[in-house]
């Protein structure tokens, strides 16, 4: 038998996989990220959110683009604000949708920052993603306060 230079593990051998890795690829089901992708902090439309895959077996893990994703950070502005001892809730509206983000006071200092949200100003948000039942909410650790955010935001983007 005449064996041809242009076979498949010819052209795969030296290429830094092997003809193996390429078919198992291919043969593997579904499977998303749960290392490094998930404990990072993506920006996120609210859209994107939305049509997250939810997890059954998880109710706190969401599939966007095949990445497992806990932590987001999103620009919007608040409506809706209700204070209360504990935590302070609102509404949060990025053009593309809303979503439910609420804010636990911990301490002295997050209820001052807390006071200084008011509703139609623009912040960035930075929480975690939970999901029960189909609805989305957002854990909110971080955020701030910005008059200015978004032309900052649009150059930055444009």
């Amino acid at each position: 038998m005449h064996s041809s230079q242009f076979d498949g593990a010819a052209v795969f051998s030296g290429g830094g996989f092997m003809p193996s890795q390429a078919t198992q690829a291919l043969e593997s089901s579904f499977s998303y990220s749960k290392n490094r992708d998930a404990q990072s902090l993506l920006p996120l439309t609210v859209k994107q959110i939305n049509d997250a895959f939810l997890l059954s077996d998880d109710k706190s893990n969401m599939i966007i683009d095949g990445v497992g994703v806990k932590n987001v950070t999103l620009v919007g502005r608040v409506c809706n604000k209700a204070g209360r001892i504990t935590d302070v809730t609102f509404v949060l509206d990025d053009g593309t949708g809303r979503i439910e983000c609420s804010k636990w006071l911990q301490e002295d200092v997050d209820t001052n920052e807390a006071e200084g949200i008011r509703d139609g100003m623009y912040v960035r948000l930075h929480g975690h993603l939970k999901g029960f039942q189909g609805k989305r909410t957002l854990n909110v650790f971080s955020f701030r306060c910005d008059v200015n955010i978004m032309s900052k935001f649009s150059s930055s983007v444009f």
